[in-house]
Formats: structure tokens, sequence, C-alpha cells
């Protein structure tokens, strides 16, 4: 067997049936690196008869002035990993193959499940587990990059996933009990959740409220993925007349049961007397909340009629993956949950379309109580720790040389 170019096509054609398929090892995403100042290269293993074997797409950096050449193989290798024979064949192969062309090391970061968490971050009874691949790739020179928690690596090591289902009453109890309530207080209080196109793309930047990634940047993956629908946005809209009437509506429903718990507390024959006076003060807490909304509702709906977009989120889709790998919400109406209500009804689309899983992208392992992390992990059904980065050194010399001069020049270029 041996290394060989692939054209986009026949890469293409192999990457969609692989069971690791995924976006970033697509055409779509080498075209749209390409355009962001990198080289994008088809890898793959063929056999004499020229089957396929196994595949990556290989993106390197345009920068001449680059002492060291370095690829990635974001999310790769397409290949068995089960195989070691077939792994280790690919491998030195390609080392073979990037040694003729001056390269120090190639990174990859495989989609392969070191081991699977529970929502509180325990690790999950019979679940996926594979602690033993980091010792068969380091077997293979492979350099492992460790089991970072945080966001240090080109690709989140933690991730969140709900695995769909066409039954939605179990779809919706595979999620937990927390973001099943914060899905059915978002809808009582009149957001609706509607498909947006190209032209809102804007309107998205500007809910994620950070100038990097440039809004340039979102257009482009429109651009690349936006055939057959691989790229969709989606936005939680704030209708301020069903706010103001279910605002009012919970109000007037909280304020009676606030009047007859407050009539069983006046009664001395009442033998539950504390459980009722807790219960007393957590319906004075939403009575307040629900009163501040319905000032705000109205306050809203004479600012915006028509309605405000408080969240929204970009999709792609490939093959019978859903990835929401871009969101926001407006902090102002956060308390309202718009991204639980948007998320929600997108599994429910998406399982009607016939998709099986949806990632909703990386969080951090910490396991804490930080936004970002606990949307995720309230509405997945899976939470996986991946493998994690490994690099595969080509030119021993040139990528130590590199690695000891690299805290020097940091140092150097420290600001004093």
């Amino acid at each position: 067997m041996q290394i060989i170019l692939l054209d986009e096509v026949r890469f293409d054609s192999f990457a969609i049936t692989h069971p690791n398929y995924n976006f970033y090892q697509t055409s779509n995403y080498g075209r749209f690196m390409t355009k962001h100042g990198h080289n994008s290269y088809y890898l793959g293993l063929v056999d004499d008869s020229g089957e396929i074997k196994a595949a990556t797409l290989m993106i390197v950096k345009n920068e001449k002035n680059n002492k060291r050449k370095m690829g990635y193989a974001p999310r790769g290798f397409l290949i068995d990993w089960n195989d070691e024979a077939l792994v280790s064949e690919f491998t030195n192969k390609l080392k073979d193959f990037l040694a003729k062309r001056s390269f120090t090391y190639l990174k990859v970061d495989p989609l392969v499940i070191y081991k699977e968490h529970n929502m509180d971050g325990s690790e999950k009874i019979n679940g996926q587990s594979n602690t033993n691949f980091v010792q068969k790739l380091q077997s293979l020179g492979y350099i492992h990059m460790g089991y970072n928690n945080g966001m240090e690596a080109s690709k989140p090591r933690w991730n969140t996933l709900t695995v769909l289902n066409n039954n939605i009453i179990s779809l919706y109890n595979s999620i937990s009990k927390e973001a099943r309530e914060k899905i059915s207080e978002s809808a009582k209080l009149g957001n609706k959740v509607y498909k947006g196109n190209m032209n809102d793309i804007s309107l998205l930047f500007s809910i994620i409220n950070k100038a990097n990634p440039p809004l340039e940047y979102y257009l482009d993956y429109y651009q690349f993925f936006s055939q057959n629908n691989g790229f969709e946005v989606y936005f939680t809209k704030l209708e301020p007349v069903s706010y103001v009437n279910s605002s009012k509506t919970l109000y007037e429903q909280e304020e009676q049961r606030n009047n007859e718990l407050n009539t069983q507390i006046q009664d001395w024959n009442n033998p539950n007397k504390e459980l009722t006076i807790n219960e007393k003060l957590k319906s004075d807490e939403l009575l307040a909340k629900y009163k501040k909304n319905m000032l705000e509702a109205i306050n809203l709906f004479q600012q915006y009629p028509s309605g405000l977009v408080i969240a929204g989120v970009a999709v792609i889709k490939y093959g019978k993956t859903a990835t929401l790998f871009a969101s926001g919400v407006n902090d102002k109406f956060k308390e309202q949950y718009p991204e639980y209500l948007l998320r929600w009804q997108l599994m429910q689309e998406f399982a009607k379309q016939g998709y099986e899983v949806v990632d909703f992208g990386g969080m951090t392992g910490e396991f804490n109580n930080e936004y970002n992390n606990l949307l995720k992990r309230e509405l997945s059904n899976h939470i996986v720790e991946y493998v994690g980065e490994f690099d595969l050194v080509i030119n021993k010399k040139a990528y130590y040389t590199g690695n000891k001069l690299n805290p020097i020049l940091n140092w150097l270029n420290t600001p004093i």
C-alpha cells in the first residue's frame, strides 16, 4: 500500500461513508482553511487495487518564514483505530511521505473517546472507554500532549452530545430535569424559535458579541457549507405581546397561590407550618420576578413592537450529525433561558429530519456552573472526553530543538 494525494471528490466520497466522519474532515473545511491562510491536502492510503483504506485532510499554515513545517489533521484520521496493523502501516507510510516533503511533525486529535461521564463529572458506568489508546499510539512514535481540561488544544477535548430519538417524549426525558424545567419556563414567556438565512448572519454575529473571529469568518462558513442546507442559522425571538400576556397570567396564578399559602400560615391547626412558610418565601420570589417581567414586557413592547431577537446559533449539518458550532445570547435575558428552548426545538426538528446526533460543542473539564458549561451539560445525554492531541514526529532534531526554543522566545517576547 502507498500514500497518495486524493482529489476533493474522491476524498469526500470516502469521508462521508466512514464511521469517524466529521465536518472538519471534508473538502468544504479544506477550502475554508485555504481561504484563511492554509494549504489543504487530501491524503489516502490505497492498496494495490486503488481502494482507499484510510485517509485524512491535512492543513498546513502558509508561512514561508516558518522554519518548522507542521501539518494538522483536524479530528482525523479517517481510519479504523482498532485495526492496529492498519494504523501502524498508515503511520509509517505517512511519516515517509511527509519526511520527503521536509515536515517536522503532524498534529492529530482523533475522535476517539477516552471516557464517558455523567453530568456531575463522574465516570459513566459501562460507558465507552479507550484507556489503552494513548499507549498504543505512543508505541508508534506519537507524542501525547496531555489530558487537558481547558481549551488549550486546537479542538476541545471535552464534548457534549445528544443522541437523538424519534420518540420525542423519550428524547425529552433523556435530558436533565433542570433543562426540562428551563425549557418549559422559556416557552411560557412568549419566546419563539425561527430559522434565519444568509442575511441574518450579521444578526447572529451581533448576538455572539465577540470581535474575534470576525463576521467574515461566519460568512465564509456559509459560503463553503451552505450546499444542501449544510449551514443554517436559528434564533429565539421574544414576542412582546406574548411576553406581556404570559407574564400577567403567571403573576395572577402565583398571586392566588401566594394568598392561599398566606392563609395556611395563619391557620394555627396547620401541622406543616414550617414547610408552608418555605413555600411562601419561594412564592414571594416568583411574584417579584413575574412583576418585574410584566414591567419589562411593557417597556419592550413600546421599544420593539415587532419583537426582539435574544439568542441565536449557527449549525453545520454533515452526515447524520448536526453541530452547533457558534451561539450567543443577550445577557439581559439569560434568566428566560432562550438558548434552552432554541436547542430543544432544534433537537426535535433534527430528529424528524433523520439526524442521529446533535453536537453541542466543547466544554471544559472542571464541571463547574459557568453558563456555557452548564447549558451544554444539562441539555446533553452524552458527555465525552476524547483522547486528546498527539504529535507525530517526522524530524526529531527540528521538533525537539523547536520545543526547547519556544520557552526562551516566549520569555524574550514577554512585556516588562
